[in-house]
């Protein structure tokens, strides 16, 4: 048998309900101002870290990176690497000589293997280069006076004719000008043959990078191979030789590591270890 219990005995009342309602108002009224100036402190707290973070950011000098070496050492990956990795911008100093080297073929201005030399330097001021990101790659093409050279300019026809251009002073005079002031606002990383000693000699980061020429051909070979492009390893390894020897024997500029410059042998290294290792420098330098 169920009791019931008398009204009187129940809490809430006519005169209590109101009472009541306001107690559990302000109850939420409390939990709303709560909540609210919790999230307020997590946007401060928020804003803060970004703040500090920024201010890292800004902290962190922009510096200029000369990346010298041989041909086919791998230079090219590694900057192109590291300037996306630290929001700086990539000149590619021997992908300039190519197109130069480019032009020079498909305007007549070699006979076989005889340059015009004044005609070369009559047209050099016409000879206009830049660099654009491509958006699939991630990574900057080479631009001939506004048209995309970027995978002729890799062929071996035109690395077996490079370097009797770049050995031309008048030809590294009008580069090195265009360098030049590519890099006058520091934040960049520049590959080649004498950045660190001619180009950007006050730089703050200088790598001098070397392989051995077997090695160095082999990943040429490689590099043409995946492009689709026929090639001879004697042949490519022959070129990587004369190559050397003319790097390092021209009047103007030649291939020299800068005094300052760190050596990096990157004969049995993956580009993992590369790119490891080149992040680390910039770290210690940039700081």
């Amino acid at each position: 048998m169920i009791n019931y219990l008398p009204a009187t005995h129940f809490p809430i009342t006519a005169t209590s309900l109101p009472l009541f309602i306001r107690l559990f108002n302000f109850f939420n009224s409390f939990v709303l101002v709560l909540l609210l100036l919790t999230a307020n402190l997590w946007l401060i707290f928020k804003f803060t870290v970004s703040l500090a973070d920024k201010s890292d950011e800004l902290n962190m000098k922009k510096i200029t990176i000369a990346i010298d070496g041989f041909s086919s050492c791998g230079k090219s990956t590694m900057a192109k690497d590291l300037a996306r990795e630290v929001g700086y911008i990539y000149i590619d100093s021997g992908a300039m000589y190519r197109a130069v080297t480019l032009y020079s073929i498909e305007n007549g201005i070699f006979d076989g293997d005889v340059i015009d030399t004044e005609r070369l330097k009559k047209e050099i001021k016409d000879i206009h280069i830049s660099f654009r990101l491509n958006k699939e790659t991630g990574r900057p093409d080479t631009y001939l006076n506004g048209v995309n050279v970027e995978n002729k300019i890799r062929s071996m026809e035109v690395s077996s004719k490079v370097s009797p251009i770049s050995t031309l002073d008048f030809v590294r005079e009008a580069m090195v000008a265009q360098q030049q002031a590519m890099g006058n606002e520091k934040g960049i990383v520049m590959d080649g043959r004498d950045i660190g000693t001619t180009v950007f000699p006050d730089a703050e980061l200088k790598i001098f990078v070397t392989a051995t020429p077997e090695i160095r051909a082999q990943r040429r070979y490689d590099e043409l191979k995946a492009k689709g492009q026929e090639a001879s390893f004697d042949e490519i390894l022959e070129n990587v030789k004369q190559r050397d020897y003319i790097d390092q024997n021209r009047e103007v500029s030649p291939l020299r590591k800068a005094e300052d410059a760190l050596l990096l042998d990157n004969t049995d290294l993956s580009i993992e270890e590369q790119k490891k290792w080149l992040f680390e420098q910039f770290n210690k330098v940039s700081k």
